[in-house]
C-alpha cells in the first residue's frame, strides 16, 4: 500500500514573512502558491485601511501583468479588487 504524499503544514508565520517581503518576486510567487491552497490572496496582512499597501498594490499588479496567471487568478484579484479601498 502506498502511503499518500503528505501536504506541508501550513505555517502562519511563514507565509507572513514572505507576502510582506521587500522582494516582489517572493510575494508574487507566495500570493500564487497561497491562491492555489485558499482560493483567495491572503490581503488580511496588509494594513489597508487608509489606502491600498503600496507591495500589496505591486504584487497585484505583477500578478495581472503575467500572462501564465490563471483565468481563476484572474477571477480571485476581480473580488479582492472589489473589497479593498480603490487603488
Amino acid at each position: 500500500m502506498q502511503k499518500a504524499e503528505k501536504k506541508p503544514k501550513f505555517n502562519f508565520e511563514e507565509l507572513r514573512v514572505a507576502a510582506t517581503s521587500l522582494n516582489r518576486a517572493i510575494r508574487k510567487k507566495v500570493f500564487q502558491e497561497y491562491f492555489e491552497m485558499f482560493e483567495e490572496f491572503p490581503s488580511y496582512l496588509f494594513d489597508n485601511s487608509s489606502g491600498v499597501d503600496a507591495r500589496l498594490s505591486e504584487t497585484i499588479k505583477d500578478i495581472e501583468g503575467d500572462p501564465e496567471t490563471s483565468k481563476a487568478m484572474h477571477k480571485g484579484l476581480a473580488v479582492l479588487m472589489q473589497r479593498l479601498p480603490s487603488l
